[in-house]
């Protein structure tokens, strides 16, 4: 459940397979905190991965960087409907394309 938790989310994919890690911009450092405190270390009951949740900040911080980093890398994957990223802006979710439209203005 997002509750404006969150205003960007990308599960990178190959095919029907995740990679096993994403990458999601909070909206506050309280946010993006007490999901740390939440899930960290945490197993996934329903997932036959074993390895606990390791959640650490990533480099790339805001949604505009994380939608530009997804742009400046070109992964032609994100074409595919399933495996583009849950982007948020102004109560909206857009695809990455209306995104970089948005941004543009």
């Amino acid at each position: 459940k997002n509750e404006g938790a969150y205003d960007f989310l990308y599960l990178p994919r190959t095919g029907q397979t995740n990679l096993s890690y994403a990458f999601i911009n909070f909206v506050s450092e309280a946010h993006a905190m007490a999901f740390k405190a939440q899930w960290h270390k945490k197993r996934m009951a329903h997932f036959t991965a074993r390895k606990p949740l390791n959640i650490s900040f990533a480099d790339v911080q805001g949604i505009k960087a994380n939608i530009l980093q997804l742009k400046k890398k070109r992964v032609r994957r994100i074409e595919m409907r399933q495996c583009q990223p849950m982007i948020i802006m102004n109560g909206h979710q857009l695809d990455l394309a209306e995104a970089l439209a948005v941004m543009e203005r």
